[in-house]
């Protein structure tokens, strides 16, 4: 059982979370009124008849896309169910589209993922660390982001497993775009003004070039680069928008045209799977990418208990540049070696790394010798609305405090004892076993001379069936 340590830092600065109300959903049905020029009762997501892209006629608005500079997950996902919301839950709808249509691009299958259970799993109060609501609203009403997305479903749900999450926030179109082909919807967050959204033809569209708050989140499924600047409220400075998945609009929910003038924030890309049998892990994320660093390498540890066939390690990189790593499986006591393998962390976000063999553990631990930095959950956070609170206990996670990496060169001095004719056998993991730091000890701070409380590492262990 982890002992929650009373340690707390107040942000100044409020980290922004999504939350659609209803009175969204009133203001689309009152404030979008297709105008009288040709309409359809239904947004237009990915028109049948493709032609090279014409001069729209601004009474009529009949745009037909081409090939060129145009793609929809759409024509690759086309069992994709979109859902419409109740409540204020916009994040929750985006992540899960997100991982639906990436689920089905890797395995050609459909899944449903519940948003409201997504919602119930963020804000359950049945924990000891994670995120806690401290405002009097429910579940479905409370906001969200991808961070708290990643941070709380990597630890498994619903039988289900996010094993990647990639932020993207302000790599470029071009990252958006290999992101949707290659992974499926991008989450992503987009000012959310109805003075903004109009419709022109079959078109659904919005322009919000000047507002920077970000209070709406959507799921982009698909671009083209060719629509029409004047189809929009306000006519954009260039062709070409964002085709999004947008739960609020609607009975039935809906897609619209997102002028690419309008700014997008917390964009990250999702990946899920199901091969995992269950996912083990003491940190409650890796809140404001912090980590450890000890010279060239830092080599740290958590040990786990429990039996299994270990598939994967997850964990994060904080750095926008690949780091790589070596992964160790030892025994709980760190003496017996049970398997090694050296990997890449390809991208700045949350990975996980397959065993190229799976491994039968019981009592053991995950070694991880990062040559960037180490990622660690750290101080507890106090948000506006909620708290982002960590707990380590003695025997979870470990930092190496010596050369961990020359571990099998260290030789102790010993006596030869009289009429004996050698040295007796000599138990080296001592050596470096004794480096071990306890990430628990109350002097952490000072033994990494480091400003924060670290706590735990954040290394999970997956499981294969």
């Amino acid at each position: 059982m982890k002992k929650l340590l009373i340690t707390s830092v107040l942000i100044t600065g409020l980290l922004s979370m999504y939350s659609c109300s209803l009175r969204q959903n009133s203001q689309a049905n009152t404030d979008t009124t297709q105008p009288t020029e040709e309409t359809s009762e239904t947004t237009t997501a990915e028109p049948t008849t493709k032609a090279k892209p014409q001069n729209p006629d601004i009474f009529t608005y009949n745009y037909v896309h081409s090939d060129e500079g145009y793609f929809n997950l759409l024509s690759e996902t086309p069992e994709f169910k979109k859902k419409a919301q109740e409540n204020g839950s916009c994040w929750a709808y985006a992540a899960a589209a997100s991982m639906e249509t990436n689920y089905a691009l890797k395995t050609g299958n459909s899944i449903s993922i519940d948003p409201y259970s997504l919602t119930d799993i963020v804000w359950d109060t049945n924990k000891s660390d994670g995120f806690f609501k401290k405002v009097d609203t429910a579940n479905r009403d409370m906001g969200g982001r991808s961070w708290i997305i990643t941070e709380t479903l990597s630890r498994g749900f619903n039988g289900l497993t996010l094993d990647s999450a990639r932020p993207l926030t302000g790599k470029g179109a071009d990252a958006v775009k290999q992101a949707v082909r290659e992974t499926g919807g991008v989450f992503a967050a987009i000012p959310d003004n109805s003075e903004k959204k109009d419709w022109y033809g079959d078109y659904y569209t919005m322009n919000d070039a000047k507002n920077e708050t970000a209070d709406h989140a959507v799921t982009i499924i698909g671009w083209d680069d060719n629509f029409p600047k004047n189809y929009f409220n306000e006519e954009a400075s260039q062709n070409g928008a964002w085709i999004t998945y947008n739960s609020t609009e609607g009975i039935l929910g809906s897609y619209y045209y997102v002028s690419y003038d309008t700014p997008l924030k917390d964009v990250a890309s999702f990946t899920v799977t199901d091969k995992y049998s269950a996912v083990l892990g003491y940190d409650a994320g890796n809140e404001n990418n912090k980590y450890i660093k000890r010279g060239d390498e830092t080599t740290v540890a958590n040990v786990f208990h429990q039996g299994g066939r270990l598939a994967a390690v997850g964990t994060y990189n904080d750095f926008e540049e690949e780091q790589n790593i070596k992964i160790e499986i030892y025994d709980a006591t760190f003496k017996v070696l049970l398997y090694s393998q050296d990997a890449v962390l390809g991208y700045r976000g949350y990975q996980t790394i397959d065993l190229d063999t799976p491994v039968s553990v019981g009592d053991f631990a995950i070694v991880i010798t990062y040559t960037k930095g180490a990622p660690v959950e750290g101080d507890n956070i106090e948000y506006e609305t909620h708290d982002y609170v960590t707990a380590c206990g003695s025997g979870q996670s470990y930092v190496f405090m010596g050369d961990w990496k020359n571990k099998s060169a260290i030789f102790h001095a010993v006596e030869i004892p009289e009429n004996a004719e050698e040295a007796p056998p000599v138990d080296h993991t001592y050596d470096y076993i004794k480096d071990l730091k306890d990430m628990n000890d109350g002097n952490i701070k000072e033994a990494l001379g480091i400003d924060f409380t670290p706590k735990n590492c954040c290394i999970k262990a997956l499981y294969t069936y």
